[in-house]
């Protein structure tokens, strides 16, 4: 239990992937795994632009700089949110990581002792 998994769609400008997301109340920022899955990486998918986001890692005193891609849309629960921001991140549990960002732009809360996302 605490651990709150749901399907995502991530659509790029060349493809759409479905993928299973960690969504994280914790997290500042959405990430996505550097490996998809079926062996894809995420410039694969196709994306609208592209950024450098320095991202301090637990234990780091300093930040690293981690490529960051923009695509077409992220699907969570059947609502589409237009031009979600993914930082690029090696050695993540998940495929991807949905943020706290997310979670309140769509009005989402967690309940932990059953796992779900609630609206």
């Amino acid at each position: 239990m605490g651990l709150i998994i749901d399907n995502i769609e991530i659509r790029g400008t060349n493809k759409a992937l479905k993928m299973n997301a960690l969504i994280d109340s914790g997290a500042e920022g959405n990430y996505i795994s550097e490996i998809l899955p079926n062996g894809l990486r995420p410039v694969q998918l196709g994306f609208i632009s592209y950024s450098e986001i320095p991202v301090s890692i637990p234990g780091s005193s300093s930040a690293e700089l981690h490529g960051a891609l923009t695509f077409e849309s992220l699907t969570l629960n059947g609502i589409v949110i237009s031009e979600p921001e993914f930082i690029i991140l090696d050695n993540i549990d998940f495929p991807a990581i949905i943020g706290v960002e997310i979670l309140q732009m769509l009005g989402l809360s967690l309940d932990f002792r059953t796992d779900v996302i609630r609206f």
